[in-house]
């Protein structure tokens, strides 16, 4: 497998992508979490996408995929894992992994990273960046975007 392209957006500023009302799926930033690729021979990519969901006791049941413009070209359910206990800061990590198939070989493609929201929690978030510093609470990590060859 080789890599197509890839992103880790991790912006000083911490980003808050809400999760507190359904929402079909929606490009989470369309400059820095977008790939240009080459479709390979074999008309298929993989995509591994991962952010953290944080915010409340529970949490919100969204789809991570990509899109090329408005169509939705692959989503999934990620799989989420708690660090820690179940409390207002728990950072849940969430990772996608699929694989799209039936693209044109050689096909010039740029997609976008997407979230949907399926069952909303009012006070959290799907978030990524925020500052390296000493205050808590503050900061989520990169959001992570990559296209493979399969």
């Amino acid at each position: 497998m080789s890599l197509l392209g890839a992103r880790l957006y991790d912006p000083p500023v911490a980003v808050t992508k809400s999760t507190a009302a359904a929402l079909a799926m929606t490009a989470l930033d369309t400059t820095n979490l977008r790939i240009s690729f080459t479709v390979p021979a074999n008309g298929s990519v993989m995509v591994r996408l991962c952010g953290t969901v944080h915010g409340a006791l529970t949490f919100p049941q969204i789809l991570l995929g990509v899109m090329e413009g408005a169509t939705v070209k692959g989503r999934v359910a990620p799989h989420a894992d708690i660090g820690g206990t179940a409390l207002a800061t728990t950072m849940v990590n969430c990772e996608a992994l699929f694989v799209v198939t039936g693209l044109t070989p050689g096909a010039s493609l740029t997609w976008d990273a997407a979230y949907g929201v399926e069952t909303l929690v009012a006070s959290t978030g799907l978030k990524y960046g925020g500052g390296n510093d000493a205050t808590a609470n503050n900061a989520f990590g990169g959001f992570a975007y990559e296209i493979w060859d399969t």
